[in-house]
């Protein structure tokens, strides 16, 4: 049993590399959460601060974790997204420039032997004949003068 578990292990760790860090949508989430306690903590401070009835200092302590929250999700947030771009604009530019570096490959000229370029041009008479052939019999069916006169 234990064996089967190290073997699935270790096909699943060398099949496909796993992504480092967080995912986009986690990012998203992240600066969207971090926008949302930074309102938070700002209407907390701020009601604190007005004297709004029922607001006391344990609120403005609340409103500036959730500030200090809100700014570290934000950041982190932030950073992982603009790394992930700056990966994906690395990889396509390396991707580009590998493309770029590859030699096309040459065309290889075909060269024809003697035996095959008489053959190709006994082909091409062969051809040419056949339509003066077909002219010649099509002028045939129709009366000549040199015909009618014979008549």
């Amino acid at each position: 049993m234990e064996e089967q578990n190290k073997q699935s292990e270790q096909e699943t760790s060398g099949a496909e590399p796993k992504e480092q860090g967080t995912p986009t949508r986690s990012s998203i989430i992240m600066l969207l959460a971090g926008v949302y306690l930074l309102y938070t903590g700002y209407k907390l401070c701020k009601d604190v601060l007005d004297g709004v009835n029922g607001s006391s200092w344990g609120f403005f302590a609340a409103g500036v974790g959730f500030l200090i929250v809100g700014v570290v999700m934000l950041v982190v947030g932030g950073r992982d997204l603009m790394k992930k771009d700056k990966a994906k604009r690395a990889a396509e530019a390396a991707a580009q420039e590998q493309i770029q570096k590859q030699p096309e490959p040459a065309e290889e000229k075909k060269s024809m032997s003697i035996a095959q370029r008489a053959h190709l041009a006994d082909g091409l008479d062969n051809e040419n004949g056949d339509d003066t052939n077909a002219q010649e019999s099509s002028v045939s069916l129709e009366k000549k003068p040199e015909d009618e006169k014979s008549e």
